[in-house]
């Protein structure tokens, strides 16, 4: 019989600054504004105060953002102020009519839901893009970013 072990270890914990974010731990913010996509790939959100460049470390969210079906939606982003400017998407919605929605990828052949753009993982064919409403709480909502 073979025997598997796991080793849990504990994390380092943060040190505390009051509460105010650190260089390693940006404080958390958000933007609202309309999504712009680069010809070259980049991607901005033009803002009341001007355009932001934005990123996402989360490869599903970065994909999310680069969906061209979203160029020149109004979004809300929260995340985080980087260095030089720019600003680290971790959430995003929809702004539409005042409300916020939520975003899901979706085949309706399959019935599966994904994280990103693409084509279905089961048919192969392309998921639709679909708005939720925030505040609807539904089982099938655990792959909405």
């Amino acid at each position: 019989m073979l025997l598997c072990g796991i080793l849990f270890l504990p994390a380092p914990a943060p040190a505390s600054n009051g509460g105010r974010g650190s260089p390693s731990t940006p404080a958390s913010a958000s933007l609202e504004g309309k999504l712009t996509l680069g010809k070259d790939g980049s991607l901005h959100l033009s803002t009341a105060a001007g355009a932001v460049a934005i990123t996402a470390d989360d490869p599903a969210l970065l994909h999310t953002l680069q969906d061209s079906r979203l160029e020149g939606r109004d979004l809300r982003v929260e995340g985080a102020r980087l260095p030089g400017g720019r600003f680290d998407v971790l959430h995003l919605r929809v702004v539409r009519d005042g409300k916020l929605y939520r975003l899901r990828y979706y085949c309706h052949v399959c019935n599966i839901a994904a994280t990103e753009p693409g084509n279905c993982v089961c048919c192969q064919r392309p998921t639709e893009l679909e708005e939720i409403p925030a505040d609807q709480a539904t089982d099938d909502m655990t792959l909405v970013p």
